[in-house]
C-alpha cells in the first residue's frame, strides 16, 4: 500500500525481530516485497491474511508470502510478544532444488496459519532461538550458523505443513469482510480490465460507498492498490527476464507510458534500471 515500501531497508538476506510490548497494533492492510513469518509467543488477537481473518493463540505461526495483503489486529494494554522474520525470496530460491522449493511454505495452498502441538511448538521456537543467538553473536562461523539455522527453520515449517493430521484454523467472519472479498477478487483478477462500476456491480454496492469503505479499511484507493499490486507483478516478470513491454502488459497495465511513470515513481528507477533493495516498513514490525 502507499507509504509502506519506502521506509527502512532489508540489507541482507533475512532479518529477525524479537518484540515484546503492550502497544497493540492495527495498521492498514499492506503487503511486503519479501516473505514474512510471525511466531506468536504471547498475546491475544487476530490476523487477516489472503482475504481471511483468523483468531490467533500463543504458539501459532503466521506465514505471509511476498505480495500477500495482510493486517495484524492486537489490542493495547495486553502483553504481546512475537518473533518476526523477514526473508528475501531470492535467498530461498538460491538454496532450493527440484525436491525442495523453500518458498512453497508461503503458498496459500499450504495454508497461512500453522497451529502446532506442544512438541512442534518447542522444536520451532528452539530453532528460532538458535537463529537469534547466532545473529547476535560475533564468534567464529556465526554467519554460517545463522544461515543454517534459518534454512533449518524454513525446512521444518515445510515438514510440519505436510503432516496430514495438523489442525487447520478456520477463518472468522466480521462486518468488514466485504473489503476482504474485494481484495481477494482484485488479486485473482489483477491483469483484467477492472473498473469501479464493474466492482460495484460485482459486489452489489454503491460505487461511492464502496470507494469510501475501501479507503477507510485499507488506507488507500482502489486505483492505488491495483497500481501497486500490478507494479509488483511487473517487477517479478522483469526479474525473470521478460522485456519491460511484455512485463507491462502481462501485469494488467494498458499504457506503457503510464506504467513507466508509475514504476519510476514507486521504485525510484526505470523498469530497465537497477532494482532497489528490499524495504521494511517501520510501522509493520507487527
Amino acid at each position: 500500500m502507499e507509504g509502506y515500501e519506502k521506509r527502512g531497508y532489508l540489507s541482507g538476506d533475512y532479518k529477525l525481530f524479537h518484540l515484546r510490548d503492550t502497544l497493540g497494533t492495527k495498521p492498514d492492510y499492506h503487503y511486503h516485497e519479501f516473505h514474512k513469518i510471525l511466531l506468536l509467543i504471547s498475546g491475544s488477537g487476530s490476523y487477516v491474511v489472503d482475504g481471511k481473518r483468523y483468531l490467533l493463540q500463543p504458539g501459532d505461526v503466521v506465514l505471509v508470502g511476498r505480495g500477500c495483503v495482510h493486517r495484524p489486529e492486537f489490542e493495547q494494554n495486553a502483553p504481546y510478544e512475537r518473533y518476526i522474520l523477514y526473508i528475501d525470496p531470492e535467498f530461498l530460491e538460491r538454496y532450493s532444488d527440484t525436491e525442495c522449493k523453500l518458498s512453497a511454505c508461503f503458498s496459500s495452498k499450504s495454508g497461512h496459519i500453522l497451529r502446532l502441538n506442544q512438541p512442534m511448538q518447542q522444536e520451532l521456537f528452539s530453532a528460532t532461538e538458535r537463529l537469534e543467538q547466532e545473529l547476535g553473536s560475533t564468534e567464529f562461523g556465526h554467519t554460517l550458523l545463522s544461515r543454517e539455522s534459518l534454512l533449518r527453520l524454513v525446512v521444518q515449517i515445510g515438514r510440519f505443513q505436510r503432516q496430514e493430521n495438523l489442525p487447520s484454523p478456520a477463518p472468522i467472519i466480521t462486518e468488514s469482510d466485504r473489503i476482504l472479498e474485494i481484495l481477494a477478487y482484485l488479486d485473482a483478477n489483477l491483469t483484467e480490465d477492472l473498473s469501479i462500476d464493474h466492482l460495484a456491480e460485482q459486489f452489489y454496492l454503491s460505487k461511492y460507498h464502496m470507494m469510501r469503505l475501501f479507503r477507510r479499511e485499507t488506507g488507500c484507493t482502489i486505483h492505488s492498490y491495483l497500481t501497486q499490486r500490478r507494479l509488483m507483478l511487473a517487477r517479478d516478470y522483469i526479474r525473470r527476464g521478460f522485456k519491460t513491454t511484455d512485463a507491462c502488459f502481462r501485469s494488467g497495465f494498458r499504457s506503457y507510458c503510464a506504467f513507466t511513470r508509475a514504476y519510476s515513481k514507486h521504485y525510484g528507477t526505470t523498469p530497465s534500471g537497477r532494482l532497489d533493495p528490499l524495504v521494511i516498513p517501520e510501522e509493520c514490525l507487527e
